[in-house]
């Protein structure tokens, strides 16, 4: 257990389905912002394999000691979700740092049934939409599990910037993407610009 320093930058990394901390690009991400001197912890969420949205929320609630304007979020694929039911299930929201969402959908993906849980709730995109500074969607143009197009809705609704790549699938590491060079260039612009 670690005393969390309000006025520290916090980064939380949710992963998705089937996922751990130690998988894709999330090791690197956590080496090379600790490396800076930043607090970054990639959440363990429970049962990857089987995921229980109510877990995974609980999960959130039980990891996340302080939500304000020092906390952001990175998530990918399932996490994203659980992160906006989390951010829409909070009451009286605080103004937070913000997320960079990669792979985000909302609603049921074909072949995936046991997910449709994560998406049946309709989520406060209003209270999050005001509630972030910063807002990045990111998206690559030839995911074969999360369609970008659902992405690019998720960025409308919270008007996030929507950054669109060419192809990196599903942003896995059976995909070769063991490093995410866009999202620490966007962290350390928004970490060092607020500090």
């Amino acid at each position: 257990y670690r005393k969390v320093d309000k006025m520290k930058k916090q980064i939380y990394v949710i992963h998705g389905y089937g996922a751990s901390p130690d998988k894709h690009w999330f090791p690197w991400l956590k080496r090379i912002l600790g490396n800076k001197g930043y607090e970054i912890e990639i959440l363990k969420m429970p049962t990857p394999e089987t995921p229980k949205v109510n877990e995974w929320i609980a999960t959130l609630k039980k990891d996340i000691e302080i939500i304000n304007e020092n906390t952001y979020f990175v998530a990918h694929s399932l996490g994203n979700i659980t992160l906006l039911r989390y951010l829409s299930e909070y009451e009286n929201l605080n103004e937070i740092g913000g997320f960079i969402m990669v792979s985000a959908f909302d609603r049921p993906i074909k072949g995936f049934e046991e997910l449709h849980p994560f998406v049946e709730t309709s989520l406060d995109y209003k209270k999050i939409r005001e509630k972030c500074k910063l807002k990045v969607v990111i998206a690559v143009k030839d995911d074969y599990l999360v369609p970008f197009e659902f992405s690019k809705e998720i960025s409308e609704k919270l008007d996030a910037e929507f950054y669109l790549i060419e192809n990196a699938g599903h942003f896995l590491d059976r995909d070769g993407i063991t490093e995410l060079p866009l999202i620490k260039k966007i962290l350390e612009n928004t970490l060092e610009k607020n500090n």
